[in-house]
């Protein structure tokens, strides 16, 4: 067991990789939520409408999508420190421009410069870390991770509601910089340079068809449900399937023809990685999608300020901190399922509860339903545990591609869970602003009540489809508890392998 030593104190190699992939994880999650709090100050300053805005968010989720893929190619070729310190350069070097952008169009350039690090990035936090990892203490593994993955995006509306009063908008970007500079440097200082393979060729044409293929269907799905049900965006999905179906057929060819696949879809002969991943499409979806409502409800309906209701949101955060310890440790003893399931079960229940909202619910009982919320975050984030629970630490190409594959779906889940749940709020607040007149109500009552139903709407949606996930994930196989996995060996002599191994 290798060691690393700073001062008196001496950590595992292993928790030096986490710490190091942890802070990359950070700025690019916390990037996809700071954001959206400095839209109404860009709008002012570039005197922008909102739907050309909505490009800021739209292009960088749109591009993390599209590259993704490239993501176990460029670990086989470069090795899995030189990618991730590249891309970790390239999100510094994007966060930078868009700090500094003229205009709109300039933004939305830099925006997609910053989406190619930052998509490449994620699946290549999940590579480094399961490769240190046995199979055995990846619930803990993941517990750690899970931290960045819930708590960053839940963060950003705080952090970014102080930066954006204080400093502007150009600070949602800056803030990336010092965060940075630090990650590098652990990153350079701690990780481990792993042989490059020479002998492998680029899937450029499964690559095409993979990036233009998700990045359409994100954007022509996103603008369908929003209510731009025109032909030439039915048409832009109809592409995107054939794009998709198109680079199904190339990678299984090169499969069969015993080439190398951009992503090797066999994966998906795993009924533990198949469900899994379903599941944590469902997940995403839905979790990305709530994130969006509720600062519309604090803010809009609640009548709090920005950094008011950032701070209330932040309670989200205060549950899988308590909770992503415990949830890390039952999954190396009981395995990923049981877990998981609870905690779809409670999603489901706060989705539900949060149906009692009413426009002048106190703020103690706020925070509550938002602690509730956040408590299926430590447990859910160790689904990624149960979809590789049927690979092996040794087997790095096979982690590296179901990491992809796993990153890409999500990636693609999150925008859509934000434009479905905006659709429905929209499409049924009219309907509920035309009822609600029939009966009485006037002015800013009536739109407040309209928008507070239709939100009601969408939380009941989001309790079923965590119903449905739910069901989903009982189709993933019991896995082994980390007791099964070790070999029965006596205490003592752990203790001089450990030895040996130091």
């Amino acid at each position: 067991m290798r060691f690393f030593s700073h001062g008196s104190v001496h950590i595992a190699y292993k928790w030096w990789v986490t710490l190091a992939v942890a802070l990359g994880m950070i700025m690019s999650l916390m990037d996809s939520t700071i954001v959206n709090i400095a839209i109404p100050q860009m709008q002012h300053t570039f005197g922008a409408n909102l739907h050309d805005l909505q490009w800021v968010v739209t292009i960088y989720m749109l591009t993390q999508a599209a590259v993704i893929p490239a993501a176990p190619y460029l670990n086989a070729l470069f090795g899995g420190k030189r990618v991730y310190i590249w891309t970790l350069i390239a999100f510094l070097l994007g966060s930078l421009l868009c700090g500094f952008a003229w205009n709109l169009p300039s933004l939305i350039f830099f925006r997609l410069l910053q989406g190619i690090g930052g998509g490449i990035l994620l699946p290549m936090v999940m590579i480094l870390q399961y490769q240190v990892f046995p199979l055995e203490e990846r619930g803990r593994a993941t517990s750690v991770l899970g931290l960045a993955m819930i708590i960053a995006p839940t963060l950003g509306p705080v952090i970014g509601g102080f930066l954006v009063s204080a400093f502007g908008w150009r600070s949602a970007f800056f803030i990336n910089l010092p965060l940075g500079v630090i990650a590098v440097t652990l990153a350079q200082k701690t990780l481990q340079q792993t042989p490059p393979q020479t002998r492998i060729r680029f899937d450029i044409f499964g690559f095409l068809t993979a990036a233009a293929g998700s990045s359409l269907i994100v954007y022509s799905v996103s603008t369908i449900v929003s209510g731009a049900t025109s032909i030439a965006n039915v048409l832009l999905l109809l592409v995107a399937f054939l794009l998709i179906g198109a680079f199904v057929a190339i990678e299984l060819h090169k499969t069969r023809s015993e080439q190398q696949p951009l992503l090797d879809l066999r994966r998906f002969r795993d009924r533990a990685f198949t469900c899994s991943t379903l599941t944590q499409i469902i997940v995403f979806f839905i979790w990305f999608g709530g994130l969006f409502l509720i600062p519309i409800y604090l803010q809009t309906l609640h009548q709090e300020t920005a950094l008011q209701a950032g701070l209330i949101q932040g309670s989200l955060s205060l549950a899988p901190l308590a909770i992503l310890p415990f949830g890390g440790k039952l999954t190396d003893r009981f395995g990923p399922r049981p877990i998981v399931l609870l905690g779809l079960c409670i999603m489901a229940c706060a989705f539900a509860l949060l149906l009692t909202l009413t426009l002048h619910t106190p703020i103690w009982m706020l925070v509550c339903l938002l602690f509730l919320l956040g408590c299926p975050g430590g447990l859910t984030n160790q689904i990624p545990v149960a979809a590789f629970s049927q690979i092996k630490k040794e087997e790095e190409q096979e982690l590296a591609n179901a990491s992809a594959l796993l990153s890409v779906l999500r990636a693609a889940a999150a925008p859509l869970g934000v434009a479905v749940f905006a659709s429905v709020v929209q499409n049924r607040s009219q309907y509920y602003l035309e009822s609600l007149a029939r009966q009485g109500l006037t002015g800013i009552e009536l739109q407040s009540q309209s928008l507070l139903f239709a939100m009601h709407e969408s939380f009941l949606s989001a309790s079923i489809l965590a119903l449905a996930a739910f069901a989903v994930m009982t189709f993933v196989p019991r896995g082994k508890r980390s007791q099964d996995l070790q070999p029965a060996v006596p205490l003592e002599e752990n203790l001089l392998l450990d030895r040996k191994r130091a």
